[in-house]
């Protein structure tokens, strides 16, 4: 599974207008000036629980699922569902942070690693690979 990088910023701002709703709601004054408060501090608190549950649903909207047995792959992705046998595989291209699964001359498949996840992707690159190599009856010799 390949997992983005938590929006480290939209949590530190929800923590923010968090604080500063119970800042304004913590305050003591009196007559209208009260009122406002209590309203911006009810207002910043709801803005910065929405702010989280949007940073959450977006995290994991963006999940990236790669299932690869003998027979093939599957990648689960917000944009569908792509799969493809290894005899369909015509090329594998690399770059850092992406492999490409060409399929003829039109289809590709692109996994791109979000920012610290190498190892992980390394492991997707190395398991695509002893797959294809294992599809084309290819063997590693040791002599």
């Amino acid at each position: 599974m390949i997992v983005p990088r938590p929006p480290v910023r939209a949590f530190a701002l929800a923590a923010v207008l968090a604080l500063a709703g119970a800042g304004a709601l913590i305050i003591t004054s009196e007559g209208w000036l009260r009122t406002m408060l209590i309203v911006v501090g009810i207002a910043l608190v709801v803005l910065a629980v929405l702010l989280l549950a949007l940073a959450l649903a977006g995290v994991r909207r963006q999940r990236v699922t790669v299932h690869l047995d003998d027979a093939g792959y599957r990648v689960d992705s917000p944009a569908g569902v792509r799969s493809g046998a290894w005899a369909d595989v015509t090329r594998v291209t690399t770059a850092p942070g992406r492999i490409t699964l060409h399929q003829g001359d039109a289809e590709r498949v692109h996994l791109v690693a979000p920012n610290g996840q190498v190892p992980q992707f390394e492991a997707i690159e190395q398991a695509i690979s002893k797959h294809l190599d294992a599809d084309r009856g290819y063997t590693i010799w040791e002599g």
